[in-house]
């Protein structure tokens, strides 16, 4: 792999030999932390070795110690950037951690295309103190919602595109009212960050993914998404995750089967529920189960709140009689003041079960 050594960072051209010496004075002095890891990225990217260690998000399990060829991360940053149409006289914010996969892609982007990489710390609002207007982001649902006021009043970015967990409907529809290109983005750590894009805002939002580059797309015997792409890894690779296929270039992704909650013969899917009933409170909604006699499992939803009075509770039950299958109900409703969350912010629906569970075995 032709190996390119140049970066832009903050408005400075770096050759190799200047970036080098960047990279082991960030890493030996009083840098802070954010600081350090996207320097010792760099120091990786820049080293004669083929392939790097990463690891996975762990959203279903523990975190795997994984290798990417560098050519493939480097295949994946060029069909996003050729896509936004990035190059050099782009900007682009890194706003995210650059220990994790999202944040080296930014990274490898600004590599590949030439574009000025501006650096910040990974905070809940990253454009607060943004003093420049950037060309291009990426962010998680979190940050997107702690900055929705920001980019309201003072849109500091052309385009975002968001990962690391599903944009609820609510969000999207606060999303819709920026004027900002918004995309939702679809991919994991295996893949080199997004195979496929969605528009969520604008004047026409997609109701599928769009599959970018080579990748091709088809579905198991469990309806869950297959992937196949030579330039980003071998062979096909299984996912989780259940979707309905429109064409080969397009996918709606539905939920996880490792969330699939079988109840009374049943499989159901966790997300879908959320999805429809989100919009009924401006609270987190996870829908889990808890053991039933007759049903094996019984849905059970959980409220990111307090616990909500009688009048409350009946409310919000008969709203979401209004909306959903008599067997997509929930057959209680529960408040846990904050959810536990796995180590990328996303809620960790193992540990809710499991509080569930507890709640049920102590009434």
């Amino acid at each position: 792999m032709q190996q390119i050594t140049t970066i832009t960072i903050n408005h400075i051209r770096y050759p190799l030999a200047e970036l080098q010496q960047l990279c082991k004075e960030k890493q030996s002095g009083e840098t802070a932390q954010w600081e350090k890891d996207i320097f010792a990225f760099i120091s990786i990217w820049l080293d004669e070795n083929e392939t790097l260690q990463v690891y996975t998000s762990g959203s279903t399990g523990k975190p795997k110690k994984i290798k990417l060829r560098k050519s493939w991360m480097k295949y994946s940053a060029g069909q996003t950037c050729n896509f936004f149409g990035l190059n050099q006289n782009s900007s682009a914010l890194l706003c995210l951690p650059a220990s994790y996969i999202a944040g080296k892609m930014m990274i490898v982007r600004a590599f590949v295309s030439g574009l000025n990489l501006i650096t910040c710390p990974p905070e809940g609002n990253p454009f607060h103190h943004l003093t420049e207007i950037v060309d291009f982001a990426a962010v998680t649902p979190f940050q997107l919602h702690q900055s929705l006021a920001t980019l309201a009043n003072s849109p500091a970015v052309k385009t975002l595109i968001v990962g690391g967990g599903e944009i609820s409907p609510a969000l999207s529809t606060q999303a819709r009212q920026l004027d900002i290109n918004i995309y939702a983005t679809y991919g994991m750590t295996e893949t080199s960050s997004h195979i496929a894009l969605k528009r969520v805002n604008g004047q026409n939002p997609e109701r599928f993914f769009r599959v970018i580059g080579d990748t091709q797309i088809k579905r198991d015997e469990r309806n869950c998404l297959t992937i196949c792409n030579p330039h980003l890894f071998e062979g096909w690779l299984v996912t989780n995750d259940i979707v309905s296929i429109e064409d080969d270039r397009h996918f709606r992704w539905l939920g996880r089967y490792d969330n699939i909650i079988n109840s009374g013969g049943l499989k159901i899917s966790p997300e879908e529920i959320e999805q429809v009933i989100s919009h009924l409170r401006e609270d987190k909604m996870i829908v889990t189960s808890k053991p039933h006699p007759k049903l094996g499992q019984a849905l059970v939803l959980v409220l990111e709140n307090r616990a909500l009075t009688h009048q409350e509770k009946g409310l919000l039950e008969k709203e979401m009689k209004n909306i959903l299958p008599v067997y997509h109900l929930p057959k209680e409703i529960l408040a846990l003041e904050h959810f536990p969350l796995t180590a990328t912010g996303k809620p960790d629906r193992m540990k809710i079960a499991s509080l569930v569970a507890k709640k049920n075995a102590e009434s």
